[in-house]
């Protein structure tokens, strides 16, 4: 064996020690016996500023902020100081080899260093775009785009394997895989309209077996939707490479219109200089539809280059300008009628429309027959459109149709219903008007634009036509047909009576009344133009006459009293109406009767309102419910007595006072109130024993005559209820004592008359029958603890002592020193200090630092029985009537009956009091000394003397004869 020298290296040493020198970096990252293990390098964040690491089989990626860049993050990137982008692009800066610089991101439509290249182009209908790119890349389109079509092919990629293809379907995206001309896979987005002229981002890519389709758009979520799908490993291009050769690709097709840019095929930009010559660049337009050229109710649709009118039936044309003729059937009472041969029979389904104007109620409109037999008809019957197929049941469309006015009606039938059809339309009846018979005879009135689907059938030759016809007719016949919707001459004869004049309003008419006449032909004569009240009357139209209606006022009189003797028996009086005011408890608002059986009656008991009807039958009638409520309270009061059905013999009643949604109902039934009226009514009292004043009443909706006509007034026909004779009249208007004339309220109190009392409403500080005395809050010690301050509103606040908070100060606060840095929340001051300390808090707040919110009417601040509601977050107080003040805290006295000095009454009043005293005192003396004289003897002066007085004082005030309920 050879040994080596000492002093000359080894070969196969020097070429480990080489090799171990250059593994040495990624052995430190492997651990384990043999390496087998990977260290988490990210373990030991290296990288800085921010940057997030990502772990890789021995080594780590630093993904670094904006500024920031290096393996570490550790170098700041500069290349952007300086950079000569422009504006709309942004400028991104780049660290490569030690070296920093920046590129421009550009803004859409533009590319190249420094973004100055345009990459958007036009693209015309039936006008595509061809261009060719290196195949091998990766298969997928991208582009920009906008239109306003709804279909149209954007950009197709082809090969000698595959084919994609990038098409707006229904204005929503769609995008198609080819393999050797099969459809592999079809993706869409298909919630999104894309054709509404703005630019959309759209890109289709193959990767990795997978076909993904992506929109950038606002309605998308994160404003990216995908549609993705699994390809066929066979089928794609990443599976098998090509070899180095040429793509095509086509922009557009024979439909697409619109603009495309940074159009990309297989990742290689297309630029509109590389496209050819006949490239139109930039995207200029005018929008199509504005201004609006469609007349007539047109929708307008956009076609990029031009514009539809979808026209509104019936009018057509490019602009909606021109209108179909419409034919009137029947003028002047002559047959008219319609006839067309089909070429071809409709079906398998067919829509039948047209437009149709009439008043008449019945008549033929269509008919399809062949010689021997009807098939299809659609007529009119009472109105309503009825469609009948022989063997089917009948078709009636809703509603009523012969109201004059122009509707559209569309039919729809099936295979089932257009069995033996029949070649030959009858419109508007039969050449024989006999033959029209069974479906309500000839057609009067207007019909215009019929459609078989989409056949139109004219009536008149078409303009500029030439009189020819649509393909689909083998010929068409008419009878007595007028051009245009023509009306009757509905004023001749002349319909108007009493000078009214007569206007035409298509097969029918309008007559425009003198002042003192109404009607459809001016035959109802009108009472009250001639002003036949006086105010402070006012008159009131009723049938054959007029009614002066006013407020009157009553004072304990006679009542008034009316009869209804001339009111028509054959009129419902099923009810009754009053409004009135008054303070008395005890009144009689209305009353009637005929003897014990029947009567109707309505009046205050206690205060409170009373009513009830009796009407016949041998039935009890029916009464209000006891206690009713309270009325005398001296405002208006409007009450409505009805029957629940009035149309039936007997009925419950109910009862409305002041517009109440919900009624009161009567215990037990009665019948109406046809004993007010005829040869044989009964008299109507009105306001007995009654002070204070009433407004309109009326029975079954007639008013009676509160007030009689001026002197000389013209009467009406008839007058349906009348003053009984003899009856004096009331006085007009409600007139109460002056009782607000001067104001008796003082510092600036409104007052409001009750009828001969007030009562005033106090402004804030002030209270008090005539709001004469100045609220204290405070008088009331409304405060639990500590001290109670007035403010100049009329509210008052407590301050409360150390230890206690709340709004009465009855809420235990622990004690605390201010001069500890106490910090009272939401503003509330710190009071007390050494060595205790307070936090007054605010109102809603408690606590020790008033850190706790309290509900409004938790602590239940209201005195005197008041109940506290809370409103928005804070609490008031709802008083009883006696008290007054934020707390209910204010005792207040009654409101007086009418104003009057205190001193000047109450003195003379307490003298005269004192004055009565002394004289009874007196008076019994001499009484006693009298009895005494004449005790043992008989004095028949004296039993007289005592005897009336017995009976005098047990007279009660005695009804009239009437009053008999």
């Amino acid at each position: 064996m050879a040994l080596a020298r000492p002093g000359t290296p080894d070969p196969q040493a020097l070429a480990s020690v080489l090799l171990l020198l250059l593994w040495a970096p990624a052995l430190s990252l492997l651990a384990g016996p043999t390496c087998e293990e990977d260290v988490d390098e990210c373990l030991s964040d290296p990288c800085l500023h921010g940057g997030t690491c990502s772990d890789t089989v021995a080594g780590y990626i630093c993904r670094c902020p904006e500024t920031w860049g290096g393996r570490d993050c550790s170098v700041q990137l500069t290349g952007c100081q300086g950079h000569t982008c422009p504006l709309a692009a942004t400028c991104i800066p780049i660290f490569e080899s030690g070296v920093h610089s920046y590129v421009c991101h550009c803004p859409p439509g533009t590319h190249g260093p420094f973004c100055g290249q345009n990459t958007t182009f036009s693209v015309m209908a039936g006008s595509p775009i061809q261009a060719s790119v290196p195949a091998g890349g990766p298969l997928g389109l991208a582009l920009r785009f906008r239109t306003t079509l709804p279909a149209g092919t954007l950009a197709t990629r082809n090969d000698t394997k595959e084919s994609l293809e990038l098409a707006l379907v229904a204005a929503t995206l769609q995008a198609t895989l080819w393999s050797y001309s099969t459809t592999v896979l079809v993706l869409r987005l298909p919630d999104l309209a894309l054709n509404d002229g703005h630019w959309h981002q759209v890109e289709v890519v193959l990767h990795l077996a997978t076909l993904e389709l992506r929109l950038w758009h606002e309605g998308c979520p994160a404003r990216l939707c995908v549609a993705s799908g699994p390809v066929a490993l066979a089928s794609t291009a990443s599976a098998t490479p090509l070899p180095a050769g040429i793509s095509s690709a086509q922009l557009g097709d024979a439909t697409f219109a619109g603009c495309l840019q940074d159009v990309r095929v297989d990742g290689h930009l297309l630029l509109p200089e590389d496209l050819g010559e006949n490239v139109l660049l930039g995207c200029e337009r005018r929008e199509q539809c504005r201004p609006l050229p469609c007349v007539h109710g047109g929708s307008c649709v956009d076609l990029w280059t031009h514009f539809r009118c979808d026209c509104a039936r019936p009018h057509r044309g490019p602009t909606c300008a021109d209108e179909i003729p419409a034919a009137t059937f029947g003028l002047g009472g002559a047959p008219s009628s319609a006839s067309f041969l089909l070429q071809e029979l409709p079906g398998p389904n067919l829509t039948v429309s047209f437009l149709l104007r009439t008043r008449e109620s019945a008549g033929l409109l269509l008919q399809f027959a062949n010689d021997s037999a009807a098939g299809l008809t659609v007529f009119l019957s009472e109105g309503r459109i009825r469609a009948e197929v022989p063997g089917s049941p009948a078709v009636v469309l809703p509603g009523r149709w012969d109201d004059g006015l122009r509707h559209l009606v569309m039919l729809s039938f099936g295979p089932d219903q257009l069995q033996d059809l029949g070649q030959h339309v009858h419109v508007g009846g039969r050449l024989l008007a006999a033959d029209s018979q069974p479906w309500g005879g000839p057609f009067r009135g207007c019909l215009q634009d019929l459609r078989l689907d989409g056949c139109h059938l004219p009536f008149f030759p078409l303009p500029l036509d030439n009189s020819s016809q649509p393909s689909e007719l083998g010929g068409r016949q008419s009878w007595n047909l007028t051009a245009g919707c023509v009306s009757e001459d509905m004023c001749s004869p002349d319909p108007c009576f009493n000078g009214g004049t007569c206007l035409v309003t298509w097969n029918d008419f309008h007559c425009t009344c003198p002042a003192n006449f109404t009607g459809p032909t001016c035959a109802q004569q009108l009472w009250c133009p001639g002003q036949p009240c006086l105010p402070p009357a006012t008159c009131e139209e009723v049938p054959d006459g007029f009614v002066c209606v006013a407020e009157a006022t009553f004072r304990e009189g006679p009542p008034a009293a009316f009869s209804g003797h001339n009111a028509s028996s054959g009129r419902l009086l099923g009810g009754l109406s009053l409004a009135f005011r008054t303070r008395d408890s005890e009144a009689w608002l209305l009353r009637a009767a005929a003897g014990a059986l029947e009567g109707v009656w309505l009046a205050v008991r206690n205060g409170s309102l009373a009513g009830g009807v009796r009407g016949g039958h041998g039935l009890p009638g029916a009464v209000l419910p006891i206690p009713g409520p309270r009325v005398a309270d001296g405002a208006w009061h409007r009450v409505r007595l009805a029957m629940e059905r009035p149309a039936a013999t007997t009925s419950r009643w109910l009862l409305w006072l002041d517009g109440a949604a919900t009624p009161v109902a009567l215990r037990g039934l009665a019948s109406d109130l046809g004993f007010l009226q005829g040869p044989g009514a009964v008299r109507i009292l009105l306001a007995e024993n009654f002070t204070g004043c009433l407004g309109r009443v009326a029975l079954g909706g007639l008013p009676l005559p509160l007030a009689r006509p001026r002197p000389g007034a013209a009467p009406g026909a008839r007058e349906h209820f009348a003053s009984w004779p003899g009856t004096p009249a009331p006085i007009l208007g409600c007139r109460g004592a002056p009782v607000c004339a001067p104001s008796p309220c003082l510092h600036d109190g409104a007052c409001r008359d009750l009828f001969d009392a007030f009562a005033c409403a106090c402004g804030p500080g002030w209270e008090g029958p005539r709001c004469e005395a100045h609220v204290d809050p405070c008088h009331s010690a409304p405060c639990a603890r500590g001290r109670c301050h007035t403010h100049p509103d009329g509210r008052f606040e407590c301050r409360c002592p150390p230890g206690f908070g709340g709004p009465r100060c009855r809420l235990p606060v622990p004690s605390k020193e201010c001069s500890l840095n106490v910090t009272c929340l939401d503003g509330s001051p710190c009071e007390g200090g050494s060595p205790a300390a307070n936090c007054s808090c605010l109102e809603g707040l408690a606590g020790q630092r008033c850190q706790v919110p309290t509900l409004p009417c938790e602590a239940n601040p209201c005195l005197n029985g008041g109940t506290c509601r809370a409103a928005g977050g804070v609490s008031e107080c709802i008083c009883n009537a006696r008290f007054s003040g934020q707390f209910c805290e204010v005792a207040k006295g009654l409101p007086l009956p009418l104003p009057f000095p205190l001193l000047e009454v109450a003195v003379p009043a307490a003298c005269a009091c004192l004055l009565l005293l002394l004289l009874g005192l007196l008076s019994g003396i001499l009484a006693a000394r009298k009895r005494r004289q004449s005790e043992g003897t008989y004095s028949p002066s004296q039993q007289e003397v005592a005897g009336a007085r017995l009976e005098m004082d047990s007279v009660l005030k005695v009804p009239p004869e009437e009053r008999l309920i």
